[in-house]
């Protein structure tokens, strides 16, 4: 057998091995970041874990680098370590790439808020830009933890072993799956992070740079919270807050926040259908 195909026959081991190194990465992350001063999260119910990240930003911002910190190590670890590749490509910055990806991730929320807003769903009203450095920090390290672990290894080692549209659409499904335990999580607001994150391995695999997706994915969420928006469930202060008119919730979003409204998920189709066609062009 050849090293080609030893190494795809060990793609299932390799992504057990990862959730494995990351798991227990979180874990270690986690007792050094965040329990040194926050010692009463132990035991706590996910009630009260929410309730705590709600309400002390602080709290959030830990549990973020953690999360980052602890993925970085364990793709690290696997490339390096276990796979002997180098990770110096995957991190090559890129500033095109950034400023591409941030503005189809911007205008891609603004289009779906616009239409809210033209006809009377939701009404914004500017509360304070006191919270905005929080959000643009939280949300990069957000972007960059998913998207260093969906796409620039899950769907990389899939990649290898089915084909490119098979990769895509499971990559896409344990993305989508990795937020089930969000807050009023359900079947539309799953359809949405799905279909995001087929629209960011598209944008990855067509430009071949990791900081297009980061791009996406961080003004993707950036804006959505700006706007009043809670974040796939995650309600944070914003530089609005939105009044409510409709109570129509599979087209606001309601408390899932605009990735739970259908018409997110007819501008996410709509984008997946055109993007790829676009970059295959400017390759």
């Amino acid at each position: 057998m050849t090293n080609e195909s030893n190494k795809k026959s060990s793609n299932w081991l390799r992504l057990f091995q990862f959730f494995g190194i990351w798991i227990l990465a979180n874990i270690a992350t986690y007792l050094i970041l965040v329990i040194p001063f926050y010692s009463e999260t132990i035991g706590i119910s996910m009630e009260e874990y929410e309730r705590m990240g709600a309400d002390d930003p602080l709290f959030t911002l830990l549990i973020e680098v953690s999360i980052s910190v602890a993925t970085l190590i364990s793709f690290w670890f696997i490339k390096q370590k276990i796979e002997k590749e180098s990770i110096d490509k995957f991190f090559k910055w890129n500033p095109m790439g950034f400023s591409i990806g941030s503005g189809l991730g911007f205008i891609l929320i603004l289009l779906c808020s616009l239409l809210m807003f033209t006809f009377n769903l939701v009404k914004p009203e500017y509360h304070s830009l006191n919270n905005l450095p929080f959000l643009i920090l939280v949300f990069m390290l957000v972007a960059v933890t998913e998207e260093v672990m969906f796409r620039g290894y899950i769907l990389n080692n899939l990649t290898e072993k089915l084909s490119k549209n098979l990769a895509i659409i499971l990559s896409s499904l344990i993305f989508a799956a990795f937020h089930l335990g969000n807050p009023h999580f359900g079947l539309i607001g799953f359809i949405n992070i799905f279909l995001s994150g087929i629209l960011m391995a598209i944008v990855y695999l067509n430009s071949k740079d990791l900081w297009a997706p980061i791009g996406v994915h961080f003004t993707w969420n950036l804006t959505q919270a700006v706007l009043g928006f809670a974040v796939s469930g995650r309600n944070d202060t914003g530089v609005f807050k939105l009044n409510y008119l409709s109570r129509v919730d599979y087209l606001t979003g309601g408390i899932f926040g605009i990735e739970g409204s259908l018409l997110t998920t007819a501008i996410s189709l709509t984008a997946i259908s055109i993007t790829g066609k676009i970059l295959r062009q400017y390759r």
